[in-house]
């Protein structure tokens, strides 16, 4: 009757060479699956996230420059947003003169929207994926950028208070121009009257548009933080990842109204445009 051989030295080589194999082959799959699901759980923890929010449309007929009727709610998530429009201003191209070119074209749009009325909170609230802060938009993944389209481009109008108003200066999204014709305002928009700026909303006067306004000056819209008059500001719905480091210091979000297309002031229970007020 045939009976088994122990294994040789060299078979028993070749064993401990292939089980060594193995174990390498083991471990390095365990080490790509842990690094894959380290990469989905940032993800999810760093998806944007917006309290509450809703799927719609455009109304019908609705007017562009105009504030839609009802009070402010969930920010709208549109099935389709309208292309920006830009052009050149004073020989500066939308694209600026350096920088990032597709940020400084979404600045420097100039086309109005029908805002949609936005809860304060509902706006702020809003988050980002981490990887795209600091990075030009080319730069970005396919799906970081299809996170910030879901928002990005929307027609809000939100109510709050003005807690400052300054001239910056030169920017690469207006060619670095020496003139005040070229700078634009940063403003602070709080909740509530008196609230500092570390949950604050940035938004922002751009040349283009105020060209068309000779209201919007610094002098007037510091008259507004001083009064504490309540106001509602309109615009683009814009995330600019420039500033992160800003985020609970002067502003509460890198998500901003840019550029503002208007400003109105409460006065006695209506809304009256700022470039109405004398």
């Amino acid at each position: 009757m045939y009976q088994p051989q122990p294994a040789g030295p060299d078979r028993q080589a070749v064993i401990r060479k292939y089980s060594c194999l193995v174990i390498i082959l083991v471990v390095l799959v365990v080490i790509v699956f842990s690094i894959l699901l380290l990469r989905y759980l940032r993800r999810r923890v760093s998806a944007p996230e917006a309290g509450p929010t809703t799927t719609t449309t455009m109304p019908a007929g609705a007017r562009p420059g105009s504030v839609l009727p009802g009070a402010p709610g969930p920010l709208p998530e549109l099935s389709s947003k309208p292309q920006p429009v830009t052009g050149n201003y004073q020989g500066c191209p939308a694209e600026g003169d350096g920088g990032d070119p597709a940020l400084n074209r979404l600045k420097n749009r100039v086309d109005e929207g029908a805002y949609f009325p936005v809860q304060f909170d509902a706006f702020v609230q809003v988050r980002w994926p981490k990887t795209i802060e600091r990075k030009a938009r080319d730069r970005w993944s396919s799906p970081d950028a299809a996170e910030i389209a879901r928002y990005e481009g929307t027609p809000v109008a939100i109510e709050g208070y003005l807690a400052g108003a300054r001239e910056e200066g030169p920017e690469s999204p207006n060619c670095h121009g020496a003139d005040d014709n070229f700078r634009d305002f940063h403003v602070w928009l709080v909740k509530t009257a008196g609230d500092d700026r570390s949950n604050s909303i940035v938004v922002e006067v751009t040349p283009p548009v105020r060209a068309h306004h000779t209201n919007w000056r610094t002098d007037v819209l510091g008259q507004i933080v001083k009064k504490k008059q309540r106001v509602r500001i309109s615009g683009w719905m814009m995330l600019d990842p420039e500033h992160p480091d800003q985020v609970g210091k002067t502003r509460g979000s890198i998500w901003e109204i840019h550029p503002i297309m208007k400003i109105e002031v409460n006065q006695n229970g209506n809304w009256v445009d700022l470039d109405s007020l004398r």
